[in-house]
């Protein structure tokens, strides 16, 4: 049974249409969904998200929406901070008159590194991080009218943020670039078997600090990273979809059903075949 988020467990009061947690080295949470929506920012760390059985690397800089028709969980977290934003839709702001709009934009593009996404620069996180901390400290304060125009100003500014950041080109200091292109390099690669040498020819960087960037942000070696990113995204498609084992297996780019069998009972400690008997969201064969 998915245990469902209360939104009396965390509002302030019942005049507040949103609330703002800063969440440090989250742990690998189990499923659950909530009454409230849910805006989340990655502060720093890594990890995945698995969203609606949907699987994604999510790092510093990355954000998404999360509804209150969503089930979701965190795995393989690597000292991952967050910013939450519950937002209750049923509520009205104080001084905020049209955030439909906003949110709109935000909700059609909730799915990270899909086209138009762009993750935060630096200078946008950071400036983020400042606002959402402002809110949270102001949680105790007398909840009167400057409370909440203070609180929705710096919400407003925080919303605007991440929406002016979609469609954008990102842009940021050489070094930055270069940790991003190298990490989110196995996001459109996953399926490929990876020459990680050659990535570093390519990238303009030295083998040793591909290795440290990759164990400084998730912990592990690229190779074992881009082995977990493999089956979790076959994961995703036992349970979501009707294909058969040999086919996960190939997208997934295991040379051979019985290697995908091997390494996903090392992982999961159950194999594909028992994944599949254990999902409840079985969609159109691929």
């Amino acid at each position: 049974m998915v245990d469902i988020k209360q939104c009396d467990d965390f509002f302030p009061s019942e005049d507040h249409a949103f609330c703002v947690f800063m969440l440090n080295n989250q742990a690998m949470a189990d499923l659950h969904g909530h009454e409230f929506d849910e805006l989340v920012i990655v502060r720093s760390g890594s990890g995945f998200h698995i969203v609606n059985d949907h699987a994604e690397m999510i790092r510093q800089g990355d954000f998404f929406f999360v509804t209150a028709n969503d089930v979701h969980y965190y795995e393989a977290t690597s000292e991952l901070s967050l910013i939450n934003i519950l937002i209750h839709r049923e509520r009205d702001f104080k001084y905020i008159k049209n955030i439909d709009g906003l949110m709109g934009k935000l909700n059609a593009n909730r799915q990270p590194f899909s086209a138009g996404y762009h993750s935060l620069t630096e200078n946008a996180l950071q400036g983020i991080i400042r606002l959402a901390e402002d809110i949270s400290q102001r949680r105790d304060d007398l909840f009167d009218d400057l409370y909440f125009s203070s609180t929705e100003s710096s919400l407003l500014q925080i919303l605007t943020t991440l929406c002016q950041s979609i469609g954008l080109t990102k842009v940021g200091s050489a070094d930055e670039q270069g940790k991003i292109s190298v990490l989110d390099y196995i996001r459109d690669n996953y399926a490929q078997d990876i020459n990680w040498k050659s990535v570093c020819e390519e990238k303009g960087i030295a083998l040793r600090t591909l290795y440290r960037v990759f164990h400084e942000i998730t912990g592990k070696t690229p190779d074992k990273f881009h082995q977990l990113y493999r089956l979790l995204k076959a994961q995703e498609l036992l349970r979501t979809t009707d294909s058969s084992i040999g086919r996960v297996a190939v997208v997934c780019g295991f040379s051979h059903p019985a290697r995908l069998t091997e390494a996903y009972r090392r992982q999961f400690q159950r194999t594909p075949t028992e994944e599949r008997l254990l999902s409840f969201s079985v969609g159109p064969a691929m």
